[in-house]
């Protein structure tokens, strides 16, 4: 490279923690590759953060916000007559901004400030700097996106830019795309152009946009997967642009391929009601033009079937070319036109359909057996009823052909198991009008579904979403009873290996690895990535990359390249110098990038014709990959369309010079330069925030192996082993956290690598601040681990994976990375499976290392030393949990087989045994045999066929002293008994003590760090000797063996006491509810007790409807109270306030029957009206006097209304004995009487 054209960049650090000597941000350029090259610098006052490079200029985002162009820029007047590139030259314009992103494209440059605004520079004439009535913008110039939707239209906040040649996209904070400039890259609805203001991309909108990248004349978007729908819409039949078929079949030779491999047709746009219209030169082909969707092959009696997504990243066939160096080749699609779609439906319908199908019932009831969840339904789409005679109609050959496929993955194609059948009238039958865009984006997600697959992939693809492709055999005879009984067999739910939406406790800390690429504009290169050379109007996913875990994309002139959480590179489109890292054809659909074994790719640059890679190799410094145009010696400065004197790369090739560079922590290109930003080794600080970034990504690369090679194939041997539902469980518990540790392990690296990109500091890592992310999936897998290994799992597996991995496992050994010779499977497996956990001790070494970096007084030294602290601590647990789990398999291995069904569970792990006898019961038999057993949630007394298990949150041992009995003994207490064991020795005893109540403080609070348990604690506990709380369940406080405290009690026949507790009893406030059978209600107490008994004031609400408040003893009403029967609207409403004698009115009391207007007040015994009283009746009668049993008899006097008064005695046969006066002239004095008491003093007996 020629002097003139380098740029010495020379940066001074300004951190606190690098010495004098050091650098960062130092910024290395060069271009092209050739042996001689050397990358040269260009001096700048402040440390580089971002790079961004055009065709022939360039962009410095530098320390401090400030913005630097370097290179040729013609659309600066005074500069236009200079020629070569020029120094560094600051934009003073944006004095005063802080600029936080750079973007460059071909022939102009933008800049993201602080507070969310874009400034845009250079070449105009396409719009692309969003500034009307320019060609050229000379200088940064603000350019206002606003969203029109609101009024007054606000500001929209944007993150980050991408340029390309004519068209320019900035990504908002609400994660949306908004585009301006020319051309179909833009992906908006419109065909006139430029446009000058920026304009949201509304086929993106309500999805959560992560980054956006600009080709030369195409764009990619990188996308956060949408959240699963717990139901989706019924699908519709034809497109909602083109209103062609979605679905296709055609009939070649005796196969039938059914297809949903739609593309809509070049310039088609959607308008705002739905319809859709042709550009403007543009006609809807009748076929797919350029592009070989799929190709059934019959070889042997086997179909074959061949499309985009059997064209393997790893592998290539030169014979499948489409598109690529040598052009992309036109062949014409293989699928039909409407009118013959429509055509065979006819004929199938007049000939198979109504000969061999059976009834709509039968297939009605077919289809719901076969289909869980799935109600019959009877629908008339084409669709359907194609499906549904191929169904009917496939004969013995489906069985030998398809051994994978049975007939209910057949029909589950085109029966979704939420939201309805495909076709079913009421769907949505074409575009979206007036719909949400939440909505939409639901719809075209079910619609896109899931690309076609080879049966090599169907089981794969279960996981994910089925495949809607199918190559049928010819409609030969009726399906055949043994794919009847295949179809009929229970399957056992697969398990996803990538959680689902991510792990919620990360939230948006960590990046997501649930990704989607997207990309649209010009497509002649196949730089799309759709598998053809076919333009988009519109942004279209690439979904051979939905499951890849993309976490970058860029984009060159006429290729594009994805990075992968793996470390893996996909490129696609031109490759017309190499740039594409592969000779691979076809170029239209991504492939992987060839390196070496063990290269990890984390940062990408896409220029014109040519790749930078940037890469960990055996060591942690990074290293540098180039791949495209070679440039010779001296030919250096030849323009860009010049390609005599170039070669280019078979595969990306190493950069010799890249060891010299330092530590480099991004990689950028554009035009024919390549960038490196890199960092001097200060105090070891770089080095050590490298070495983490690069073992976390090996860490994941590693998981990920084991997934892939491993778990996956032992997950499909628990399907068709019988390992028993437990261990089968199990073995999907331990899948599920061994995601969870993957998934969590991908996403840190990408935030690490991140780190490494722009910021390179301590409080960037997620590590530290939110330890207990990592600290819990740690723990809940190996629990998981340790769980299988506990129930024989491994053992179990040990069999079917010999069958799998053959005698020789060496694929394991290398993954568990064991060098022992002839260890078990099964040994193998669980050295495998805990291999994860060594990682933590790199995680505390790591970190360990950074703290040197600091002094011991700073901030970061004590978060990096917290954070080594927590790791070992967790690795040290784990390591024993390990032991544990080891230690209980071995002892159930040799445990009498009779109780090890009864007491083996999944989370029980030994702790110790008395089989040597070291501990026995005192007062036992001289030839009992009594063997205690201790696991870390109960204590088990064995004796011969017999077992009894004391939990141990209710287990209480205290030690008897040796000089009163001379013996080794612990006392231990348990809620109904309570034993002395005797030891053999004091060592023993002192062992079994420490190791009980260590138990039991763990058993409480998840870790024994006391000597001693709290004998006051919270447990549940089962009755099952006690008569009066037998069956009971208790749930509170515990003191020394006995409720005491505040708990519940449940008895079976549905009693439930809530309250205080003492010494085992109901003792103070609580309440209590009794069923009652009878009528279906409850009674309920409230109120004081004591012993176990209603003692003081309470209230009591009878299921009959009365009310008691008063004084309680021994459970009976007792003392002074009220009792409330019915209310004023029922038949008999009453009150009674007096005093109560074991559950009965007794002494003084007033009763108030409401209903009969009748009130006493008086003395009562045993419930009857006793003694001396009062009563008073609605009827204006006074009544004073004796009472007995309830009835008025002895002396007394009663008044009238009208003032008759009659004094005397009263009998029970009501006989006179006494005076009346005032007595109306005339009027008979018994008559009186009789009539008065007939009338009004007619007394039932009162409860």
């Amino acid at each position: 490279m020629c002097l003139s054209d380098c740029l010495l960049l020379y940066v001074f650090s300004s951190s606190g923690e690098e010495d004098s000597s050091g650098e960062r941000g130092l910024l290395h350029t060069w271009k092209g590759y050739s042996y001689s090259v050397t990358p040269e610098r260009v001096l700048l006052s402040r440390p580089v953060l971002q790079a961004a490079l055009g065709t022939r200029h360039g962009v410095l985002l530098v320390e401090g916000g400030q913005v630097y162009s370097f290179g040729e820029f013609p659309w600066k007047q005074s500069q236009v007559s200079e020629v070569g590139p020029l120094k560094p030259v600051l934009e003073s314009a944006l004095s005063g901004q802080r600029v936080v992103a750079v973007a460059a494209g071909s022939f102009h440059s933008g800049a993201v400030t602080e507070d969310g605004g874009v400034h845009m520079w250079g070449e105009n004439s396409f719009g692309q700097c969003g500034l009307s009535s320019l060609t050229v913008v000379p200088n940064p110039t603000p350019v206002a996106v606003l969203d029109p939707d609101t009024s007054p239209p606000h500001t929209i906040r944007v993150l980050e830019l991408a340029c390309g040649e004519q068209h320019s996209l900035a990504l908002s904070a609400q994660h949306e795309v908004w585009a301006w400039g020319s051309g179909c890259q833009l992906g908006l609805v419109t065909t006139i152009f430029p446009v000058w203001k920026p304009q949201k991309v509304e086929h993106l909108a309500g999805r959560h946009v992560l980054q956006v990248a600009c080709g030369a004349f195409h764009s990619l978007a990188l996308v956060r997967c949408q959240p699963p729908q717990e139901a989706r819409r019924p699908l519709p039949d034809k497109c909602g642009q083109c209103n062609q078929l979605l679905y296709t079949m055609t009939d070649k030779e005796d196969h039938v391929i059914i297809s949903d491999g739609h593309y809509c047709h070049l310039g088609v746009e959607l308008l705002a009601d739905g319809e859709a219209r042709l550009g403007p030169g543009r006609s809807p082909p009748l076929g797919l033009q350029n592009n070989e969707r799929g190709r059934t092959v019959a070889q042997n009696g086997e179909v074959l079937t061949t499309t985009d997504s059997d064209i393997s990243a790893a592998g290539t066939d030169s014979d499948r070319t489409v598109g690529g160096v040598g052009g992309a080749g036109s062949q014409n699609s293989p699928y039909p036109d409407d009118q013959a779609v429509k055509e065979y439906l006819k004929k199938l319908s007049d000939t198979s359909l109504a000969e061999e199908t059976p009834p709509a019932d039968s297939l009605d009831l077919l289809t719901s057996d076969l289909i869980p969840g799935v109600m019959p339904v009877t629908t008339s789409s084409a669709l359907n009823s194609l499906v549904s005679s191929c169904a009917s109609a496939v004969g013995e050959r489906v069985v030998s052909t398809y051994e994978a496929l049975s007939l209910k993955k057949m029909i589950n194609y085109y029966y979704p198991g939420v939201g309805g059948v495909a076709g079913v009238p009421g769907g949505v039958p074409g575009g979206f009008p007036g719909g949400r865009a939440e909505e939409r984006v639901g719809l075209e997600e079910s619609m896109q579904g899931k690309k076609s697959c080879s049966t090599g992939d169907i089981r794969e693809e279960e996981d994910e979403g089925l495949s809607r492709r199918l190559s049928l055999p010819g409609l030969l005879s009726q399906v055949s009873p043994r794919l009847m009984r295949r179809a009929s067999r229970p399957r056992v739910r697969a398990v996803p290996l990538t959680p689902v939406g991510g792990l919620p406790e990360a939230g948006e800390l960590l990046p997501s690895l649930q990704t989607e690429v997207w990309s649209w504009g010009r497509g002649e290169e196949g730089q799309l990535g759709h598998g053809d050379n076919l333009p988009r109007l519109q942004p279209l996913c690439i979904k051979c990359l939905s499951s890849k875990e993309v976490v970058l994309v860029a984009a060159g002139a006429h290729h594009s390249l994805a990075l992968t959480a793996q470390s893996q590179v996909f490129s696609w489109g031109s490759n017309s110098s190499g740039q594409l890292g592969h000779m691979g054809c076809p170029t239209t659909i991504p492939r992987l990038a060839k390196l070496s074994e063990g290269i990890r790719v984390w940062d990408v640059g896409a220029g014109a014709q040519h790749t930078l890679l940037l890469a960990d190799g055996d060591c942690y410094q990074p290293i540098l990959y180039y791949s495209g145009q070679q440039v010779r010696d001296g030919a250096q400065d030849a323009p860009q369309d010049q390609t005599e004197g170039y070669s280019y790369t078979q595969q990306p090739v190493l950069l010799p010079f890249c060891m010299n560079l330092g530590y480099v922590s991004a990689v950028f290109a554009g035009g024919q330069s390549c960038v490196a930003l890199a960092d001097r080794n200060v105090m070891g600080f770089i080095a050590s925030l490298h070495e983490l970034a690069a073992a976390e990504r090996k860490f994941y690369c590693k998981l990920s192996s084991v997934k892939n090679h491993v778990l996956r194939p032992l997950l499909d041997l628990g399907e068709n082993y019988p390992l028993g539902p437990a261990s089968t469980v199990l073995l999907q518990s331990l899948a599920r956290g061994y995601s969870r540790l993957c998934h969590l392990t991908g996403q840190h690296s990408a935030s690490l690598t991140a780190n490494l990109r722009r910021r390179r500091e301590v409080k960037s890592l997620v590590m530290l601040e939110h330890a207990s992310i990592f600290l819990d999936t740690y723990t809940e897998y190996c629990c998981s681990v340790g769980n299988f290994l506990v129930m024989g799992g491994f053992q179990a597996l040990a069999k079917p994976s010999l069958d799998f991995f053959g005698k020789c496992p060496e694929l394991l050994q290398r993954l568990a990375e064991s060098s022992e010779e002839n260890i078990p499977l099964s040994d193998l497996l669980v050295a495998l499976f805990y291999l994860p956990m060594r990682h933590l001790h790199e995680y505390g070494r790591l970190l360990l290392k950074l703290g040197t970096c600091f002094q011991v007084s700073s901030v970061d030294y004590q978060k990096l030393q917290d954070g080594c602290s927590k790791f070992e601590a967790l690795a040290l647990h784990l390591k024993r949990r390990r032991k544990e789990a080891e230690y209980t398999y071995h002892f159930w291995k040799s445990f009498p087989g009779k109780m090890t069904d009864s007491l083996r569970k999944p989370r029980r792990r030994l702790i110790c045994e008395s089989s040597n006898k070291a501990l026995t019961l005192q007062n036992s038999g001289r030839f009992s045999v009594n063997w205690f057993i201790l696991f870390n949630d109960a204590l088990v007394h064995a004796q011969f066929s017999t077992h009894h298990v004391f939990p141990l949150a209710t287990l209480w041992v205290e030690p008897i002293l040796e000089e009163n009995t001379g013996l080794y003994g612990l006392k231990v207490i348990s809620p109904e008994e309570t034993f002395t064991l005797l030891a053999c020795s004091s060592m023993e005893k002192a062992k079994w003590l420490r190791s009980i109540n260590q138990a039991v403080d763990q058993a409480m609070r998840g870790a024994g760090q006391r000597a001693e348990p709290p004998i006051s604690r919270t447990a549940s506990y089962t009755f099952y000797k006690d008569s009066r709380l037998k069956e009971a369940t208790y749930e509170g406080h515990w003191l020394a063996g006995k409720p005491d405290g505040r708990g519940m009690m449940k008895w079976l026949d549905g009693r439930i006491y809530t309250g205080t507790f003492k010494n085992g009893l109901e003792d103070g406030f609580g309440d209590y509810v009794i069923p009652s059978k009878t009528l279906n209600l409850n009674d309920h107490y409230q109120g004081h007790w004591k012993e176990g008994k209603m003692h003081g004031i309470g209230t009591y609400k009878y299921a009959t409807g009365e009310f008691y408040e008063g004084s309680f003893q021994d459970n009976m009403r007792h003392g002074h109270g009220m009792l409330r029967s019915g209310t004023l609207n029922s038949s008999s409403p009453s009150v009674f306030i007096g005093q109560w004698v074991h559950d009965k009115k007794t002494g003084y009391g007033v009763f108030d029957d409401i209903t009969r207007g009748e009130k006493y007040m008086g003395m009562w015994q045993d419930d009857q009206r006793q003694g001396t009283g009062v009563i008073v009746t609605q009827f204006g009668l006074y009544y004073e006097g004796a009472f007995n049993n309830n009835k008025m008899q002895g002396t007394g006097v009663l008044l009238s209304e009208d003032n008759t008064t009659y004094e005397g005695e009263f009998s029970e046969d009501w006989t006179l004995n006494g005076k009346v006066s005032n007595l109306s002239t005339g009027d008979d004095p018994a008559l009186f009487l009789h009539l008065s008491l007939e009338k009004c003093f007619e007394m039932n007996p009162v409860k």
